[in-house]
């Protein structure tokens, strides 16, 4: 059985292809690992999330377009609202409540502490931050919530932004990410990686759906989420990184004839 020129051609193409990205990968890998390339890639993306969530409080505090999409969805969903997705979305929801949240914080920072304490400050970090900034905005912006008549539940808080969002990305997100992380088997790592993304998205179309918060609320608050997630994992990425790098530092200057060697070798 003969094989067509093209199918040939679209193989090693691929083969290719799959070289090069294994290549790039690898190399930003590396370069990644030095401190000072790292802390600029996570400040570049933490500039990147504090441009969306500025956008978006601009577009609210302006009550531009994103606010007519609020009012139209808060009014679809409670259209289509039955007492099953109610009662479901009530469940998923009750994830998010704060109280639920400091239990699970509690026994995540419990069981990472030993072997893991740097994962533990950042998941503390991430969870406090972003819940310190959502009261913060909640005080300052004072936004109603969406009308009773369209609401499955009562909240006495203000609604922007929304804390049940935020605290989806910044413990429970982050979390699923830690366990993908360390992981050892494949399947495992897909799964808490898919939990990772699809979690705060459930969690955020419950507040949706219940007509708890704005389509704004939410956006706002895994924004919040978002930036205390790469801050936290950041900031102690960055401590490794340059304490690896002060070791490898200390020990070459321990070694003369083994920095020595290197340096003849590089310049070679």
């Amino acid at each position: 059985m003969s094989v067509h020129p093209c199918c040939f051609i679209i193989f090693r193409y691929h083969l290719f292809m799959r070289k090069q990205i294994s290549f790039l990968t690898n190399r930003i890998h590396v370069w990644l690992e030095n401190p000072w390339p790292f802390a600029a890639f996570v400040g570049a993306a933490l500039l990147y999330v504090a441009a969306l969530a500025s956008g978006i409080t601009e577009e609210v505090l302006d009550k531009e377009s994103i606010v007519r999409i609020d009012g139209w969805l808060v009014q679809r969903l409670a259209a289509h609202r039955t007492s099953f997705g109610i009662e479901l979305f009530k469940t998923t929801s009750f994830i998010g409540n704060w109280q639920v949240a400091v239990i699970v914080l509690g026994l995540a920072v419990v069981v990472l502490w030993n072997r893991h304490r740097r994962a533990a400050l950042a998941l503390m970090l991430s969870s406090v931050g972003s819940e310190l900034v959502v009261f913060v905005g909640k005080a300052g912006f004072g936004r109603p919530r969406p009308p009773a008549v369209l609401a499955a539940v009562k909240e006495l808080d203000a609604s922007f932004p929304s804390g049940h969002a935020s605290i989806s990305v910044a413990l429970y997100a982050l979390g699923f990410y830690l366990l993908f992380r360390y992981a050892s088997s494949r399947n495992l790592k897909r799964h808490w990686l898919a939990l990772a993304i699809l979690f705060p998205l459930i969690v955020g179309f419950s507040r949706l759906y219940l007509g708890a918060h704005y389509f704004s609320d939410v956006l706002a608050g895994w924004s919040v989420g978002a930036w205390w997630s790469i801050f936290a994992l950041g900031l102690f990425g960055f401590i490794r990184r340059r304490r690896t790098a002060q070791l490898e530092t200390e020990d070459l200057r321990s070694r003369p004839k083994a920095a020595t060697e290197m340096m003849t070798s590089q310049n070679r």
